[in-house]
C-alpha cells in the first residue's frame, strides 16, 4: 500500500511514501528516475518521494513552497515533537541497498548528491498535507515501466524532430542556392 498525498501549492505534484519498512523497499526498487527521496536526518522517519509535474534535472527546480509539502518531518515519531529538524534529500536513483542491509534501511551511491534542509515545525501546512493523505495499491513494477517507455518515446520523438528540422534547414538553403 501506497499512501499518496496532495501539495498544498500544486495539486499536479505527486508526493508519497509507504505504509512501513517492507513497503519502502518496493519504492526504492520502482522509484521513478526524477523522483526526490526525503528523509529526516539522523531520526527513524517515512521515506517520503516527491514527484514534480514534469522531470526536473536540478534540485534548485523545485519550488521552496513545494518543500515544505513534503510530509517528512510530520512521519517521524521524534521529529515532529522537535521545533526543528534536518531533512535530507536526494534523487530516488541515488539510493543504494547492500546485501545484509536492514529491512527499509539505504545507503547512498554519491552522498554529494544530499542535500540537506532545515525544516521548521508548520502544524498548519502538516495537518493541512496529512488530511489529503488517500491509500492506493498501484502496480509500481508496471508504472516504472510504462514511465520508461514513455520516456524513450519522448527522447525519440526529439531525435526525430531534430533530424526533420535539419533537413528542412539544409532544403531551404539548397533551395536559396538554387534559386541564385
Amino acid at each position: 500500500m501506497v499512501y499518496f498525498f496532495t501539495s498544498a501549492h500544486n495539486p499536479n505534484v505527486i508526493i508519497y511514501m509507504g505504509k512501513d519498512k517492507y513497503e519502502n523497499e518496493d519504492l526504492i526498487k520502482y522509484s521513478w528516475p526524477h523522483d526526490i527521496w526525503w528523509h529526516v536526518d539522523n531520526l527513524s522517519s517515512a521515506h517520503v518521494y516527491l514527484r514534480m509535474d514534469t522531470p526536473i534535472n536540478h534540485y534548485s527546480e523545485i519550488p521552496q513552497e513545494i518543500i515544505a509539502d513534503a510530509p517528512t518531518k510530520k512521519n517521524s515519531i521524534e521529529g515532529c515533537k522537535k521545533a526543528a529538524v534536518g531533512i535530507n534529500y536526494t534523487w530516488a536513483r541515488n539510493l543504494k541497498k547492500q546485501i545484509g542491509m536492514e529491512t527499509g534501511a539505504v545507503t547512498f551511491h554519491d552522498s554529494k548528491q544530499v542535500a540537506r534542509i532545515n525544516c521548521q515545525k508548520d502544524t498548519s501546512l502538516s495537518n493541512k498535507i496529512m488530511k489529503t493523505k488517500k491509500e492506493a495499491f498501484p502496480n509500481l513494477e508496471l508504472e516504472l515501466r510504462d514511465h520508461m517507455k514513455d520516456l524513450e518515446r519522448m527522447k525519440n520523438k526529439e531525435v526525430r524532430d531534430e533530424k526533420q528540422a535539419k533537413k528542412e534547414e539544409e532544403n531551404a538553403r539548397h533551395e536559396a542556392i538554387v534559386a541564385k
